[in-house]
This record gives structure tokens, C-alpha cells and sequence, in this order.
């Protein structure tokens, strides 16, 4: 039961196949532009449902159809306090001149820009109705990511990762169409069970296309990529401002990935666990074809071995069952599974937290958000350069260690230094950047191919809880401004103490079952015993 329905040797195979030819580059290419996509709609709420500036309206004092924002009366008409001065105003007397000290509650509001939804759905003075928009949008992303994960680790890695990017493309762009605040949110929400677990099923697609020895090459990739895509998301949202605009530009193009269904090839390792050994054979002689090479007579005679155990779909679902029967019964695997949760927490928590409020930082929020995403470089580089050097462990563990002083620490600056804020804020970024592009890798070697996605895509379910409640950190800074940036490093460094829990994986092949995923650490041991 534990073994694979294959006798194939995967890795073998892919060293046959090469890393680096004509097949992996087209592949690359195509994987690359859905990890571009993702980078576009991941977290577009952070302008399209950004906060703009906006004034009551004091209608004895406002001319006919006028538009006015800042006219001679205003500073005499609004309380002190930021939030009283937007939801509250004197009432004049006799004439504009001259307001009496007794508030009212604004009825109607002006606005400074029409461009976000806040605007154009009247969301003034609601703001807990502005920052919803983010948490209902990683509340679908809870969703989608068990979903698509057992679509692919069932029906396969490509049908996983088209129907995510299609789906996102048709559904994200009825968002252009919302009559109401409702309607809007809706509309996010399904967009999201749909697209979320596009970056996902890219990234396990590319980790099983190469061998053991290339998976950091992998991760610094699609690091990239997204790098790429977060950069263009604020060039496209600082080009075309009105939210209804930028959505009818940037959503269509997705229906495009329609087309992989004929151009991109299905994981040569899911179907060799899965015993589809024909469709596997079809896919490995066209890349042999594309890259030159010859495979030997041993990995052909593998190939084309029948194996009578794996021919009826009857006689596989069994066994699928039987597998995740396993899952369930692994204390190994589901404590992991536990502490690879919280990863998963820290990582959408910190992250998105920090991106969320890079808009609030002093200066243009569109300039602030690129420079935000263009250190998460540093990160990508130093992963590529660390984690087949010291490990994911020791790299992981330093990354969440930084991100968590750096986070404490801001709570501790004197307000007049705002460029030492500044600092710890893009030093924290980078290392929770480093720490989420690692943990990606780290999580899919430490589960078996025949849940790999699945489980990979219950770590990330349970972490967008971190992802829900980053949109909310605004509101709880109108409170108390230091607890977000505390709340922050706190669980950072929880991270840092679980990672010493987990075994290291560096140099280990991807196990293809649960035994081979339980004795990862035994492995090593084993290796390194060997050594001396």
C-alpha cells in the first residue's frame, strides 16, 4: 500500500530527460505567464478598494451642483480628529461664516477622486465595509485552495491550472459590471474560489518537472515572476486609476490560458503515481523528442513495463483511498500538516499585512507598493544563494527570526523617525518575502506526489486565517498604532521556534508515499552517517 503504482524511477527519469532544454523552457515560459497573472489579481483590492479622501457635505453652505472639495468655510465646519472631521460637522449659523460648536452626522459626502469603489458605492465613514473587501477576498481564497488542490493531486496538475487562471479571467472581470457594494463583494469572492490556487498548481507543475538538485532554481523562478507581476499590477492600477478601467484591462487576457489545454503537457511525476504509464510515455518521448536526448534501455524498459495492478480506474481508487487513510493515520504527517499551518498563517499574516499597509506610508502609494515589492528581489536572490547552502531549515528559521525583531522593533521608534520606521518595515518585508517563498518549496518536499497539492493546499487553506485578518490591521491601528506591527513579529518568531521541529530536506529526493515522507529525517541521518 505504501508503495508507489509506479516502478518507475522519477528522478532517474528527469536526469535522463535533462533540466534546462528545449521542453523545460516551454514549459517555463508558459508556467511563468499564470505565476504573472496570479501577481496581478492577488491582492488588487489594496487600490481598487482603497480608501480616498472625502468631506461631508454641509448643504447650506454648498453652491448649486458644485464640486468644490476645499472651499474658504470648510476648516470652520469640521470638528478635530481625522475620523470626526470626515463623519461630523458644525452646524452653521445665520450664514457660512460663522458654525456653532454642536455636531451633526453627515448625510451626504464629497469626494477628492472617484476611482475606487469607496467612491463610487458611497462607502464613506464605513470603512469596516472598504476593509471587508480584502478579508472576503481571502476568505475565498480558503476555499479555493483545498478545491483546486484535489482537483489536481485527482484529475491532474494542467486541468488544475487551467481552469484557475480561465475561471479568474471570466469571472473577475463581471467585477467591471457591479450595480452595488453587494454585488461587488460577491463577485470577489467568487473570483477568488476560482483564481486563488493559480500560483499553487504553477508552482507544483514547475517543482515536478525538475530533479531534486534544481528546486531552489524553481522557487527563485516563480520569486521572480511574481516580483514581475506585483511591479506591473501597480503600473496598470497607477495608468488606469478608475477601478471599472483597470478591471476591463486586466482580466480578459486571462481567458486566454483556455489554450494550454492543447500547449502545456500534464506532470510526467503525477502520472507515473498515478500509473497512467501511456499518457506518461506520450509526454517523456516528446520531450526526449524537443530536447535531443536518448533515454536508456533501462529507463525504457521501466517505462514500458505493464503493470496489470494499475489498469482499471476500479482497481486505483482504492488505493487513493487507502493513501489518504494513511494521511489520517501518520502522526507524522498530520504534525506536520500542524505546523506547517501556522507557516502558512505567519507568512499571509506578516505579508499581506505589510503590503496592505505599505499604501498608508508617507509619499505616493502607488510608488511605495512598487518599492515594497521590488525588495522582495533581495529575498528571492537570497534564497537562490542560501537554500542549497545551509538548508531550508537554517534559512527559514533566520528569516522568521529577522521578520520578527524587525516588526517588534517598530513598535519601539520615536514617531519623528519616520526613515528608521521605513527601514525595519522594508527589512521585515524582505524577510517574511524570503520566509513565503521558501516555505512553498519546504512544504511540498516534506508530503508524499499523491497529495502533495492537496496537501500543500490545506497548509495554505487553514493559513489564509493570517490573510483574513491582515485587511482588518488598518482599523485595529486606528486604536492602538503600534499592536499590528507587534502582533506582526510575535507570530514570526513562533514560526522560527516550530521550524526546529520539522527535519531537514536539503539534497532529499521528493518522496513519492507516506513512507518516504515520514522517514525524510531517517534519511538523512542515514546519509550522513554513511559519510564518516
Amino acid at each position: 500500500m505504501s508503495q508507489s503504482k509506479s516502478p518507475v524511477d522519477t528522478d532517474s527519469l528527469l536526469q535522463e530527460l535533462g533540466q534546462f532544454r528545449p521542453y523545460h523552457l516551454m514549459n517555463y515560459f508558459l508556467i511563468a505567464l499564470a505565476a504573472f497573472s496570479a501577481a496581478l489579481y492577488g491582492i488588487n483590492y489594496v487600490f481598487l478598494a482603497a480608501d480616498v479622501s472625502y468631506r461631508c457635505v454641509i448643504p447650506e453652505c454648498e453652491l448649486t451642483n458644485s464640486t468644490d472639495y476645499s472651499p474658504p468655510w470648510l476648516e470652520l465646519a469640521l470638528p478635530e480628529g481625522t475620523q470626526e472631521r470626515r463623519c461630523s460637522a458644525r452646524i452653521p449659523i445665520d450664514s457660512c461664516d460663522t458654525f456653532s460648536e454642536e455636531l451633526r452626522p453627515c448625510e451626504h459626502w464629497l469626494y477628492a477622486s472617484k476611482d475606487t469603489i469607496v467612491a463610487e458605492f458611497n462607502l464613506a465613514c464605513q470603512e469596516w465595509k472598504r476593509t471587508l473587501v480584502g478579508t472576503i477576498h481571502n476568505i475565498g481564497m480558503l476555499v479555493s485552495v483545498p478545491l483546486l488542490g484535489y482537483i489536481s493531486d485527482r484529475w491532474g496538475r494542467k486541468k488544475a491550472l487551467v481552469l484557475s487562471c480561465t475561471l479568474v479571467g471570466a469571472i473577475g472581470s463581471l467585477k467591471a459590471f457591479s450595480i452595488s457594494y453587494e454585488m461587488y463583494v460577491i463577485v470577489e469572492f467568487l473570483e477568488t474560489v476560482a483564481g486563488a490556487s493559480a500560483f499553487p498548481a504553477a508552482y507544483i507543475l514547475t517543482i515536478e518537472l525538475l530533479g531534486q538538485d534544481k528546486r531552489v532554481l524553481t522557487t527563485a523562478f516563480l520569486g521572480i515572476v511574481l516580483v514581475i507581476g506585483g511591479l506591473c499590477f501597480a503600473l496598470l492600477a497607477k495608468t488606469f486609476q478608475y477601478w471599472r478601467t483597470f478591471i476591463l484591462v486586466a482580466y480578459p487576457p486571462s481567458l486566454l490560458f483556455i489554450s494550454y489545454i492543447y500547449f502545456l503537457p500534464e506532470s510526467i511525476r503525477w502520472l507515473l503515481s498515478k500509473g497512467k504509464k501511456e499518457e506518461a510515455l506520450k509526454i517523456i518521448m516528446k520531450a526526449a523528442k524537443m530536447n535531443k536526448v536518448t533515454l536508456s534501455d533501462e529507463m525504457m524498459r521501466q517505462l514500458t513495463t505493464v503493470d496489470e495492478k494499475v489498469k482499471t480506474v476500479e482497481e486505483k481508487q482504492p488505493k487513493e483511498q487507502g493513501l489518504w487513510m494513511q494521511v489520517l493515520k501518520s502522526p507524522i504527517i498530520m504534525s506536520r500538516l500542524a505546523i506547517c499551518s501556522w507557516w502558512w498563517i505567519t507568512c499571509t499574516f506578516v505579508f499581506y499585512g505589510l503590503a496592505i499597509n505599505s499604501v498608508s506610508l508617507a509619499g505616493d502609494k502607488y510608488t511605495n507598493f512598487m518599492l515594497v515589492v521590488s525588495v522582495e528581489v533581495i529575498a528571492v536572490v537570497t534564497n537562490a544563494l542560501v537554500l542549497d547552502r545551509i538548508g531550508r531549515k537554517r534559512t527559514l528559521l533566520i528569516a522568521f527570526m529577522v521578520c520578527g525583531v524587525s516588526c517588534i522593533a517598530i513598535a519601539f521608534v520615536p514617531k519623528d523617525m519616520s526613515w528608521l520606521v521605513t527601514l525595519l518595515y522594508l527589512v521585515g518585508k524582505i524577510a517574511i518575502t524570503q520566509a513565503f517563498n521558501g516555505i512553498y518549496m519546504y512544504t511540498s518536499e516534506l508530503f508524499p506526489t499523491h497529495a502533495r497539492h492537496s496537501l500543500l493546499g490545506f497548509c495554505s487553506m487553514v493559513g489564509r486565517v493570517g490573510s483574513i485578518v491582515a485587511p482588518q490591521m488598518p482599523l485595529l491601528a486606528i486604536y492602538i498604532d503600534w499592536l499590528p506591527s507587534v502582533l506582526f513579529g510575535s507570530t514570526a518568531l513562533m514560526a522560527a521556534a516550530l521550524m526546529m521541529t520539522t527535519p531537514e530536506t536539503l539534497n532529499m529526493r521528493l518522496p513519492d508515499t507516506i513512507n518516504e515522507a515520514e522517514n525524510i529525517g531517517k534519511q538523512k541521518s542515514e546519509t550522513a552517517t554513511s559519510q564518516f
